[in-house]
Order: C-alpha cells, then structure tokens, then sequence
C-alpha cells in the first residue's frame, strides 16, 4: 500500500514539472511574441521620401510668446483677418521660423522633447516648429502628400508657407494625434523645382510628451494605404478592443447579477471597465477635462485594473488573501490621492517612476501566483492564464519602458493591444465554468427527477401497505365491536332475562307452583326482552325516538292499572356516544321507576318530562323525570334493591340521578350531558 502511494507521489510531482516547464516555454514564447508586436512600425511604399533632418524651433516660455498658449474653437471658422485660427497659426509659425537662426536647433526625426529640454529650456512651453526642406530636380507632375504617422500632440502642416492643414482643436485641453496618423494632400502648384519648405508646428501638454516621428513625403497613391493601414493599427484596432473588452465585461456583469456567490464574475467585469477606461488615451482626440485630471484617469484606470486582477486571479483560485487585499486597497487610495493633489512638476515624474512600476509588478504578482499553483488549475485553463497574463506582463513592461525613457515615445504604446487576449481568456475560462455549472445542475436535475421517481413508487408502495394495514385494522376494529356487543348482548340477556328465567324455573321446581309469581317473572322476562330490542333498533341514538317507543310498551300496564300518563317530552339534541348500552340502561332506569310507581305509590298520574336544561355553570343537559302523585315512600324504603340498581344504571350512563319523595308524590330525574368531558 505504502509502495503504490510512492509511486501516484512521483507520478503527480513528475507531472506537475511537465506543467511547470511548459508554462515557464509558453512564458518564453509570449514574451518574444511581444517583442514582435512592438516592433511594428509605419511603412511607406517605395518611392516615398523620409524628411529626416529638421531645425526645431521652440516657443518662448515667457508671457509674451510668439505663439498663443491655447486658441478658441470658435475661430476656426472666423472670417476676420488676422483674428481667424488659421492666420493665427501662420502668422505664430513666420514669427518662430524668423527666429531659427537665433533660436533654431537641428535635429533628426524621430525627434522627442523629453531629451531636448535640458538643451532648449523653450520647449517647457509646449509649442515648436520643425523646419524641414527637399529640393526637387523638377516640380512633381502628379498629386503628392506628406504623411506624419505620430503627433505629440496637436500639429499644423505647412508647404512653402501654405497652411495644408492641422489636427483639430489648440483650445486647451489641445486635440491628441500621438495614435492618430495624419495625411496631407498638397495642392497642385505648391511644390516647385528647387528647395521647398515643410514646417509642422507641435503644441503638446505636458511639454514632455511632446514629439514627432519621421516625416513622409510622397505620391498620395503611394502614401495614402500605408497610412491607411498603420491608422488601422494604431487608432481603429484599439476602438474595436475597447468595443470588445465592453460588451464582454457587460457580459460577465450580467452573469455576477445572476451569481453573486462568484464574486470573480462581478470582478472580472470591474477589471473590463478600468481597462476599457484605460484604453480611451489609444483614440480619444479632444478631452473633456484638463490634460493632467485625465493623465491621472488614465493612471488610476491602469492601476485599478491591477488591483482588480489580482483580486481576481485570489478568487478565482479560491485564494482570497484578505489583509492582504485590504493593504492593497488602502495603498491604492492613498497613492491615488497624492498623485491627483500634486502639482504638474512632480505628477508626471512620480507617475513614471512610482506609480507605474507598482502597477506593472501587481501584474507580475498574478502571473507568479499562477505559475506558483499549476497543480491546482485545469491544463487547459492554466496555459490560458499563462500565455494571457504574460503578455500583459511583456506588454506592460515595454510600455513602462517607453515612459521612463527607454524606448522610443513616437512608436506609441502596445499595452491595449494585449487587452483582447488577456480578457477573452478569462472571459473563456468563465463561461466554460459557467457551462459545466449549467451541466452540473442539469445532471443533477436528472438525479433528482430519478431520485423523485423512485421516492414517489416507494412512497405509492408504503401507501398501499398502509391502506391495507388500515383497512385490516378496520375489519378488526369492526369485529372488536361486534365481540363487544354480542358480549354486551349476552351480558344484558344474562343480568336482566336470565335472571327472571332462572327465577321462572326455581319456580317450577317448587310444588305446588306459585303461578301469580311465575306470571309475573314471565311478564318482566318478556318486558326486559322488548327493551333489548328497542335499546337495538336505529332509534338507540335518538332520544325523542326511544321514549316514543317507551310509551308505547308501558301504555297496556298503566291502562290496566287505570294510571294516567302525562307526557310531556319536548325537542331534544343528539346525545353524544349514546349507543345502544347507555339506551338500554336508560330505559331500564325508567321501567324501573314506573314499575315502582305501579306497585307501590298507588298514584293516579304519572308524569314524564324530558326537555333541555342549563345549570349555573352554563352546562347543558337533558333532563328526564318521572313525576307521581302517590303516597311517595320513606327513607327506610328508598334503600331496596330497586333504587340501588337505578343509581348504578345511571352512573354506567354517565348520568345524574336524584330521587325526591313525600307524602305528594315521588320524583325522579336524570340529567344526561349534551357534550363530553
């Protein structure tokens, strides 16, 4: 056992090397492929001229410069001379130009700012003009262009001192063309044999962003497709990233809604909007807030997506580091914070040695995080991961490179470009997850709809076992009745006409017969047997019903003993549980009193009363009495037989019963209760 859990040990260690190995190459391979994205660069058709040289002339960064620091929008359609934006822009150019020889410094295209500040203090003001000539043997016969495929910032073009054209609005925040190649189609007539003059005018905010790449001239069918192309690499491709990394976040935002347990959704979606945020420096040309708020948007948006990331990554390997996480936030904040409250001079210096080499090394953090747990991510999620985040990590290290002066600022910046496959693989990984969920449920949908099946035949089989048990029980419940009746019969028969009959045949035993007692026995055993059979009928439980019945087996005796009967028996409730027993019972009490009353109390009426009555409690009960008005009878007399049998009957019924009795007459009544206790 200890051997074959040795050997699955070296096989899982042996296989998560293989995974380690293949992810470090798939790194390697990111990276050089990084490398060759950044290398992209504008390429002219053959027989396009590069203007390489230039004497760069910048504004005075006195108050009173040549040029204007910001020019309304307004003017551009102004039709006042001298006041209009386009004779503004030539006459700040003519005036620059006339100061080349005092003012003017030569130097090669690409040519940035950044570097020539220390030399030409000037260039602080954020506006200059390059200077370029090129001599033609012969004016061209055909329509030519010059071609500018990077602006820091805004430009104005001029050829032999016509204005061709310029990049949108010098109204501060000025237009951005530093991703948006431009084109300008010289008029006829305006290149001639000899020198001819180009001058592009640069204004860029901040001052150090400012820069322009190598200008080209040429035919317009020549220069025209390879702008063409080069703007599609540079300005619409990151549109229809931006476009992309939206509607996708969207997505995943509308699955967190519906998932709020998987918080990697909700930040994955969050992650979407910093990026795409982030992305609108690549084509937004005018700003709509000053240039240093949107600088420190754009830093905040990278800086977010960072932290989002790595939240993401926590989460989304079931990681989630907490302190951690919480240093981070309040960091963020913090760091945000100062940059937005520091001034321009010191902004853009700690925004590029502080803010975003932290930024880059929380990407490099989820790249490590991952590769540090291979073993624990699916194949083909991890190579996924890997190939994705390390293009980020390759991508945003050029970019870093390119702030901190390393390369080259006229080429652009290439991390947007990574966005695309950094958030579809992710966005991938999601929703494959997000479907096996799906599956998942679905299967266990299925398990549970068997499970249900199953359950409800077991359920339909114990139901039936239970009908049967009830119904046995039922059958046994009715023969328990019919044993306790036919014994309750038999018990009844015994006590009240086996006694008479026994008596009947003690008799006969007897010589000479006492015939008037053996009469009497006979008569009581017949009457005994008729209130069995009346206690029998389905007049048992209603009560009016039975004394009917009573009445009409006692009228024969009271005739023959000339007794009047006044019967006085009013409407009367159900009894609750009167069966047959507690009927019986009842009729014998009353036999027995009208009996006693016949023989003994030599009355003349007798009354019988049953009607509904209430004592003070509120309790509800029947009432019974039999009512005489004979010579009643003494204590002495009330302790026969007769009466102690009524007073047991009663209490097997439940029932009060009392006895009243004077020299006018004897009463007895029974209070039967209408509800059980």
């Amino acid at each position: 056992m200890s051997e074959a859990i040795i050997n699955t040990t070296i096989k899982q260690r042996s296989l998560d090397n293989r995974l380690l190995l293949f992810s470090l190459s798939l790194v390697v391979l990111c990276f050089v492929g990084c490398w060759r994205l950044t290398t992209v660069r504008f390429i002219p058709s053959d027989g396009s001229i590069p203007l390489t040289q230039a004497i760069l002339i910048a504004d005075d960064i006195a108050d009173d410069g040549l040029c204007q620091e910001s020019i309304p929008d307004s003017l551009a359609t102004a039709e006042v001379m001298n006041s209009s934006l386009p004779d503004l822009l030539t006459k700040c150019v003519r005036a620059l130009l006339a100061e080349r020889k005092a003012r003017g410094q030569a130097v090669m295209l690409p040519h940035e700012w950044r570097y020539g500040v220390s030399s030409m203090p000037n260039l602080n003001s954020g506006r200059a003009v390059y200077h370029m000539q090129f001599p033609f043997t012969t004016a061209p016969n055909s329509p030519w262009a010059i071609a500018l495929p990077a602006t820091g910032q805004n430009l104005a073009v001029w050829v032999n001192g016509v204005l061709l054209g310029w990049g949108g609005s010098f109204e501060q925040p000025v237009a951005r063309n530093m991703s948006r190649p431009r084109l300008y189609t010289i008029p006829e007539g305006i290149l001639q044999a000899g020198d001819n003059q180009f001058d592009v005018y640069v204004v860029s905010q901040p001052a150090v962003k400012g820069f322009l790449d190598r200008v080209q001239i040429g035919p317009v069918e020549l220069l025209e497709p390879a702008i063409q192309r080069y703007n599609f690499f540079r300005s619409i491709m990151p549109q229809m990233i931006s476009l992309v990394v939206f509607v996708l976040s969207l997505a995943m935002a509308l699955l967190w809604l519906y998932r709020r347990q998987d918080t990697e959704y909700g930040l994955f979606a969050l992650g979407g909007v910093f990026w795409a945020v982030h992305t609108l420096d690549q084509f937004v040309v005018k700003t709509p807030i000053n240039t240093a708020l949107w600088d420190w948007l754009m830093l905040v948006s990278a800086g977010g997506l960072s932290l989002s990331g790595i939240f993401f990554i926590h989460r989304f390997l079931r990681e989630p580091h907490l302190a951690l996480e919480k240093r981070l936030l309040i960091g963020f904040g913090g760091l945000a914070t100062l940059l937005l409250l520091l001034p321009e001079a010191w902004f853009y210096p700690a925004s590029i040695y502080l803010w975003n080499p932290l930024v880059w090394l929380g990407v490099v953090y989820s790249l490590q995080f991952i590769l540090r747990r291979t073993q624990r991510i699916p194949p083909n999620e991890l190579y996924a991961l890997v190939a994705s985040s390390s293009v980020i990590v390759g991508l945003g290290l050029y970019d870093l490179l390119v702030l901190m002066g390393h390369r080259a600022l006229p080429y652009g910046f290439f991390l947007h470009f990574g966005a695309l496959l950094l958030l579809l693989s992710f966005g991938w990984i999601l929703l494959q997850r997000f479907v096996r969920s799906l599956q998942d449920v679905e299967e266990a949908n299925k398990q549970l709809v068997l499970i249900n099946q199953d359950l409800e035949a077991r359920v339909d089989e114990k139901t039936k076992k239970i009908a049967q048990s009830y119904e046995t029980i039922r059958l046994l419940g009715q023969e328990q009745v019919l044993l306790h009746e036919r014994s309750r019969i038999m018990r009844d028969m015994h006590d009240g006409i086996g006694v008479y009959l026994t008596s009947m045949l003690r008799q006969l035993d007897k010589d000479p017969v006492d015939k008037d007692h053996l009469r009497e026995a006979a008569r009581n055993a017949l009457n005994d047997l008729r209130l069995m059979i009346d206690s029998l009928g389905s007049a048992s439980s209603d009560l009016p019903a039975m004394l009917g019945m009573f009445r009409t087996r006692i009228s024969m005796a009271l005739e023959a003993c000339n007794v009047e009967l006044d019967w006085q028996v009013d409407e009367l409730p159900a009894l609750p549980d009167f069966g047959p027993e507690r009927a019986l019972n009842l009729l014998r009490i009353l036999q027995e009193a009208f009996t006693n009353a016949l023989k003994h109390s030599g009355a003349s009426i007798i009354k019988l009363v049953a009607r509904m009555d209430v004592i003070d409690s509120g309790e509800q009960f029947v009432l019974v009495e039999v009512i005489d008005n004979g010579k009643g009878f003494t204590s002495t007399q009330s302790a026969g037989h007769g009466l102690k049998n009524m007073r047991f009957r009663a209490q097997k019924i439940r029932a009060d019963i009392t006895m009243d009795s004077s020299g006018d007459g004897t009463q007895i009544a029974i209070r039967l209760p209408v509800s059980q206790h």
